[in-house]
């Protein structure tokens, strides 16, 4: 009994730097997926200009707008592949 009262000091520091170690590790997640998202962001706001500006019929650009933006990543990726106008040659 007397060494784990003796021991519990150590225990609790032990236990606290680990918990340091862990909100330290982990805080990095938060902060590569703002980047990330911010940049998607800004990827779709200059699609849904470029959707805006192009000579497509008002629902049309209704349509890929409210795409892009209910679904960021997945719409961005549909609308390049898909939605913009195909050049003339290769």
């Amino acid at each position: 009994m007397s060494l784990l009262m003796k021991s519990t000091p150590i225990l609790v520091l032990l236990l606290a730097l680990v918990n340091c170690v862990a909100a330290d590790y982990y805080y990095v997640g938060p902060t590569v997926g703002g980047i990330i998202g911010l940049i998607i962001l800004i990827l779709d706001i200059i699609a849904a200009v470029e959707i805006l500006r192009s000579g497509k019929p008002l629902a049309e650009k209704l349509l890929w707008i409210l795409f892009i933006v209910l679904c960021p990543l997945i719409g961005l990726i549909v609308y390049i592949f898909f939605g913009r106008p195909r050049s003339g040659g290769l």
